[in-house]
């Protein structure tokens, strides 16, 4: 019965965990591209190591 518990309990916390992750990286995703997008339109070229 314990180890029923266990699993369920550990789903319980390991589905918050994925989707908070998951939303995190698409919105700093997100955020990048709108970056790019104000640079873009306001002419600001960055140099890269590797786009020299």
């Amino acid at each position: 019965m314990f180890g029923v518990a266990g699993i369920i309990a550990t789903i319980l916390v390991l589905i918050p965990l994925v989707i908070v992750g998951v939303v995190f990286v698409w919105a700093a995703r997100k955020d990048g591209e709108e970056d790019q997008a104000v640079q873009a339109r306001l002419g600001i070229r960055r140099r890269t190591r590797l786009g020299r």
